[in-house]
């Protein structure tokens, strides 16, 4: 079986300092509740790609693992980088689509791209030529989420844009991209989630208080005359891969 760490969010309110702003009409903290309910949504979805990322959007977490060169003949598990005017990404994913659904009877429907890789393919040659002649003065041809995922033929892209301070205590601010900007994830996943149904990876979600709620928001006073009360948000999920053979890894596409 699989066990969920449960991850506990807790942000305070100064009910002395909010009676006083509210008194004089402050415009920032008028609703500090919804504030900080905002706050622990946003830290709880960071958490979740951070979770994401390292299971399954990163070098090793996979068997099936290809980096991309900027040789025009690759060897094996090696592709031409899609920042490689001479690439074809849509032929190639096709390829690797065919080839995962021969070995394993499901064709994949899901591409998770780090943001290089997006930004590249957006400005692709090959790319760029199947959308030009959609656009007008008006309205330009754009190459999207939605015209990427038509083009290569799946039900759903990813584009993975999350960003963290990676820094430690105390040290100056180090933001990064959470998942690889530089790679990105081909694979398949069941649109109707069970124990007999295949899948890449499945998340894994405790519903420790009832109602469907993954992230419930409680609110509660502090001890008396400590003038607090508190928001909490709670969280227990957890992140597997299933399949092997459901999914490949591309490192170093641009």
């Amino acid at each position: 079986p699989y066990v969920c760490q449960v991850d506990q969010m807790i942000m305070g309110i100064d009910q002395i300092r909010q009676t006083d702003l509210s008194r004089r009409q402050g415009p920032t903290t008028m609703q500090p509740k919804q504030q900080r309910v905002k706050t622990i949504a946003e830290q709880a979805n960071i958490h979740q790609d951070r979770l994401f990322a390292e299971s399954y959007f990163k070098a090793g977490a996979w068997k099936n693992e290809l980096e991309g060169v900027d040789n025009t003949s690759p060897s094996t598990n090696q592709f031409i980088k899609f920042s490689n005017a001479n690439s074809d990404p849509i032929a190639f994913i096709d390829s690797e689509k065919t080839s995962m659904n021969q070995q394993t009877g499901r064709m994949p429907n899901r591409l998770g791209l780090g943001i290089n890789v997006f930004n590249a393919l957006k400005v692709h040659p090959a790319i760029l030529e199947r959308v030009k002649y959609g656009g007008s003065t008006a309205n330009p041809a754009s190459v999207t989420e939605n015209v990427l995922a038509q083009l290569f033929g799946v039900e759903k892209i990813v584009v993975l844009k999350s960003i963290m301070n990676n820094a430690g205590m105390g040290e100056d601010e180090n933001m990064q991209y959470i998942g690889d900007p530089d790679a990105f994830l081909l694979a398949y996943a069941t649109n109707a989630p069970s124990i007999d149904e295949p899948s890449a990876g499945y998340i894994f979600t405790w519903d420790m208080l009832g109602n469907g709620q993954i992230l419930p928001i409680l609110n509660y006073l502090g001890e008396n005359g400590t003038h607090t009360e508190y928001v909490e948000g709670l969280m227990a999920t957890d992140m597997h891969k299933t399949s092997d053979d459901l999914a490949r890894f591309y490192k170093s596409a641009v």
